[in-house]
């Protein structure tokens, strides 16, 4: 009797005794790993959002023309209503995206069969060609208010008016680039109407 109940104590010290050792090591891993950034699956997806454009609603392409679209004024020489002078489109964050695009700081660029035009942004009026502009900044869930930043987070959908240099013929094809800083490139090509209107859906 006696000696079942020492080998239970025996036994029960044993057990004791290597809990006491692995949780001893895991404090000391614990104290001596290096402080640094979190890391980990979640962490690395969450880490790599916040660069991925999507168009949001169709593109339009308006006549060579000063005037307004948008809420943005237009500065035209020569005006042309038989060529487009300007396209528009509104960009959101992919669905799911957590992060967000700082898109003052993004590039946007022309391509055309004459060669790529890289496009400054401006926020003066009126815009003029070789230049793009956030025209609206809009929250996509119903009564939400956007902020009044160019940080387009998720919710968010902004306006952009792009006017290159050189205007479009019909029937051409071009390629609107919108890269924004650290992230992936947004491609949109068009085919201009082969009868150019005030105001053209390019779908």
């Amino acid at each position: 009797m006696d000696s079942a109940d020492g080998g239970l104590t025996v036994l029960e010290g044993a057990i004791l005794g290597v809990v006491t050792v692995l949780l001893a090591v895991l404090a000391v891993h614990a104290l001596a790993a290096p402080a640094g950034p979190p890391a980990g699956l979640v962490y690395s997806a969450l880490d790599e959002t916040g660069g991925c454009l999507v168009v949001s609603g169709d593109v339009y392409g308006y006549a060579l023309a000063s005037g307004s679209i948008g809420g943005a004024d237009l500065w035209c020489d020569r005006p042309d209503p038989s060529r487009m002078g300007s396209v528009s489109c509104s960009v959101r964050l992919f669905v799911g995206d957590m992060g967000s695009v700082d898109m003052s700081r993004a590039v946007v660029a022309v391509t055309t069969r004459d060669g790529t035009e890289r496009l400054g942004r401006t926020a003066e009026a009126p815009v003029r060609p070789g230049n793009w502009t956030i025209v609206r900044m809009a929250h996509t869930v119903p009564f939400g208010q956007a902020d009044d930043d160019t940080l387009l987070e998720p919710g968010e959908q902004f306006d952009l008016l792009v006017y290159p240099s050189r205007p479009f013929a019909p029937g051409e094809t071009f390629r609107l680039g919108i890269t924004p800083p650290g992230g992936v490139p947004l491609t949109v090509e068009r085919i201009v109407p082969p009868r150019i209107t005030p105001v053209m859906d390019l779908g």
